[in-house]
Parts: structure tokens; C-alpha cells; sequence
């Protein structure tokens, strides 16, 4: 239940907002390279760079069809102090990512439709690296500011159940060999669209009433990536009739509230019982040259609630949205996620294990442009086991069986009984 070190922004946020929306990398690089030659002069400390990482290797048998995937996040920060205590820095994350499943519209499959960014690393490069987000920050007694590309509030907010694993979840998952599981109940529609985001100073209701930690974000436009430069390739659905989203609709002013509140109950002299808890909120407004939309103002919540005790943590989560359609109502994508961990710990040595289950049902949903559905439901459950190798080095293995219900004539229900060996490391 750790809070992501949120960091945050850089002076020039105008510059810098308008150089993001037209994607125009190179001269946001020598921008930041330029603000860095500037503030490290006046700055009391020198600028430091820094260096981490998360990476993952899936390997298994879905419906008895051997299967992998690789994912791996690269990020580097610089950042320096003034006098005054003021930390202003630049972050660049890059991604490679081998086997996301297609995103699909109304809130299934990678409900956000801006994860990850355009494909490859050039202007017509359809590689699986690319450039996953870069803004910059600035943090001080006034809390904490980001611009840029990056993931709003409401998902380094976000509370969901308990895993053990780093990729292969019943929910915000990286990896999933079955190409079932459509249940998502992180409130992440706005991806690493350009936004702007504001969190106060952390802990400032501290002491008896616990620890509250809270934001709002603002994104001028969620657009589709034209053509098939998106990860995945895969375009987005937006209707039964298989229609594409395209330049002519899009959503605007997209806002994201969330909060993050942490507790410790004494149980006894020893033990303390951790309670974490996160809600958000996102909305945009729709925006379309369409003759008939088929897109409306979007709308979701999400809550989270785990509970930590001895090793062992408990808890779910569950999210709801219109998905954005003209003429939806708010339970058009229902989702929610229960689990239970154990640790013994998080050294070199120890072990996990975890139980998990999840359920999602979509009103409407397109798995691809041949077999448009009108509604598509999902459950899935997971059990596995982890071994510490080495400070974070991690191998697992888990078992996975996942079941789909669609409207589709003649298609039946789907399912698929996964089971995987997972290495990961974090640096």
C-alpha cells in the first residue's frame, strides 16, 4: 500500500505544455537540457541524475498454446536543490512492451486509451520501445506540481487488491496470456495524456488522524494516436458498428480527483493494524465533428480499501463508468477485485503467496473489428507463489483461469486456464 514517491514540475509550464501536446520531443529535450544549464547555476546544489527501473519475463501455457511476454520501464531523473529548498527536475521514461492486449473501448482491455505513447522511438518506427512519458516537476512547501506526460492523480492514487506479482494480475494487469480479462479498476482513462497536476504537502493532517494524501490533474485533450502509431498497434473501438475513433472526436478538459488515506491502528504492544483507502474521480467533456456521435461526456469512480496486518493484507477494489458513450449511464463498465497476500518478508529469501479474484461486465464492448458485442463479461481468479531471490530479484509461479460471456451469436462463452513462471526485478 506504499504511495509512489510522487514527484513533480518544471517553472516554465507554458513552454513546456504547449511543446508536450504537439509531441514535439526533441526541442522539449533541449528545453529541459537548457532550464537544467539554467537553474543549476543559480541552484545551491549541483544537478544529479538518477536512474531506476522495473522490468518482468512471463513465460506459459494459455488453452494449451505456449505463450510469453516481456515488459520493462526505464526512467531517469535529474533534479536540483535551491538554496531556498525548492527541487525542480525532469523526468524521461521509456517502455518496452512486447504484448499489450488491444485496447477496448468501454472500459475493458487497458481502459485507458493514452498507456504507454507513440510507437517506437522515431516518427515511423512500429518497435515495441517507445518513449512512455516525460515531464517536469517541482516540489517544495507548497506541495508538489507536475507538467508533462505522465499518469494523473488518480492513478498514483489508486488502491486495488493485493499482488504479489509485478505483471500477471487479476487486475491492472501487464501480462495477460489469455487475451480474456477485461477486469480494470484502476481510474486511469487519461493515461500519459499532457496534464497538469497539484498535490498538497504530504501528511499534513498527520499524528492521530492519520495520514491524507490528495491531488487533481487537468488534461487540455485526450486524443487517439492517428493511424496504427499507438501501443499496441491495435485502434481503438468505439461502437457496435465498429467504427474507429478518429481526429474528428475527442474528449477535452479531463479532470481527475483522488486521495490516498493511511491509518495504523495498535492492535498490541507489537503489532499495528495498516489501513489504506483511495477514491477517485474523473471526468472530460466530449468533443466531436461527428454528425451522430456516438461518444458523450465521460465519467467513472473508483474506491480501494486494503488492510495490513502481520504480513497478511486483504482488500479490493471496485470502479464504474459510462465509458464515455452519448447515451450511457454510469454502470455501462462495472468492475471489482478481492485478494489476500502474504509475506514473510521482502528480503533475499523469503516468500509470497496470494489468492485473487475479479469481475468486470461491459455493456458494450468491441474485442475487435470483426466481432463487435454488445456486452461482454469477465471473471477470473488467480493463486501463485514468490520467492525472493536477491533485494529486488523475484521469480513466481501462478495459475490463472479466466471466463468470458459475450452477446456474440454462435461464440459461446470463452475460458482459459493459464499458468506462468514470472521473473521480475526492480533497481
Amino acid at each position: 500500500m506504499a504511495l509512489r514517491e510522487l514527484i513533480c514540475c518544471d517553472v516554465r509550464l507554458g513552454q513546456l505544455a504547449k511543446l508536450l501536446a504537439r509531441g514535439k520531443f526533441p526541442s522539449l529535450l533541449s528545453g529541459i537540457a537548457g532550464g537544467f544549464a539554467f537553474v543549476s547555476a543559480a541552484a545551491a546544489d549541483p544537478v544529479e541524475f538518477d536512474v531506476d527501473g522495473k522490468a518482468s519475463l512471463v513465460a506459459g501455457v494459455s488453452g494449451g498454446d505456449a505463450a510469453g511476454d516481456i515488459d520493462a520501464e526505464l526512467r531517469v531523473t535529474g533534479s536540483t536543490v535551491f538554496a531556498s529548498g525548492l527541487e525542480v527536475g525532469a523526468v524521461l521514461e521509456t517502455r518496452l512492451d512486447g504484448q499489450q492486449p488491444g485496447r477496448i473501448y468501454g472500459g475493458g482491455r487497458y481502459s485507458s486509451f493514452l498507456i504507454g505513447g507513440g510507437r517506437g522511438l522515431g516518427p515511423n518506427n512500429n518497435s515495441d520501445l517507445f518513449l512512455q512519458g516525460v515531464y517536469a516537476y517541482a516540489r517544495g512547501a507548497f506541495g508538489e506540481f507536475i507538467v508533462g506526460k505522465d499518469h494523473g492523480v488518480a492513478r498514483t492514487l489508486a488502491v486495488k487488491s493485493p499482488t504479489i506479482f509485478q505483471s500477471f494480475n487479476v487486475n491492472d494487469w501487464r501480462t495477460d496470456l489469455s487475451e480474456l480479462n477485461d477486469v480494470h479498476t484502476v481510474n486511469d482513462v487519461s493515461g500519459n495524456a499532457t496534464k497538469i497536476s497539484y498535490l498538497p504537502p504530504a501528511n499534513f493532517l498527520g499524528g492521530p488522524l492519520g495520514s491524507l494524501r490528495f491531488g487533481v490533474s487537468y488534461s487540455p485533450q485526450l486524443s487517439n494516436c492517428s493511424e496504427n502509431n499507438c501501443t499496441p498497434e491495435e485502434r481503438l473501438l468505439i461502437s457496435p458498428e465498429a467504427m474507429l475513433r478518429n481526429e474528428l472526436s475527442s474528449w477535452d478538459d479531463a479532470i481527475e480527483a483522488a486521495l490516498y488515506y493511511q491509518k495504523g491502528l495498535r492492535v498490541s504492544a507489537k503489532d499495528e493494524l495498516l489501513i489504506g483507502f483511495g477514491a477517485s474521480y474523473v471526468s472530460a467533456d466530449e468533443n466531436s465533428l461527428e454528425p451522430t456521435p456516438v461518444f458523450g461526456d465521460y465519467e467513472a469512480m473508483s474506491l480501494g480499501l486494503n488492510l495490513g496486518y502481520r504480513g497478511i493484507t486483504i482488500g479490493g477494489s471496485v470502479k464504474t463508468t459510462n465509458a464515455g458513450l452519448s447515451e450511457g449511464e454510469n454502470d455501462n463498465y462495472l468492475a471489482f477485485d478481492a485478494g489476500v497476500t502474504y509475506r514473510t518478508g521482502e528480503d533475499a529469501g523469503d516468500w509470497g503467496i496470494m489468492l485473487g479474484y475479479g469481475r468486470s461486465e461491459a455493456d458494450i464492448i468491441g474485442p475487435n473489428l470483426v466481432n463487435p458485442s454488445l456486452f461482454q463479461d469477465t471473471q477470473t481468479a488467480q493463486a501463485g507463489v514468490t520467492y525472493h531471490v536477491a533485494p529486488g530479484i523475484t521469480v513466481g509461479a501462478a495459475a490463472q483461469f479466466t471466463e468470458s460471456r459475450n452477446s456474440i451469436a454462435g461464440s459461446g462463452d470463452e475460458e482459459a486456464a493459464t499458468v506462468v513462471i514470472e521473473s521480475s526485478i526492480r533497481f
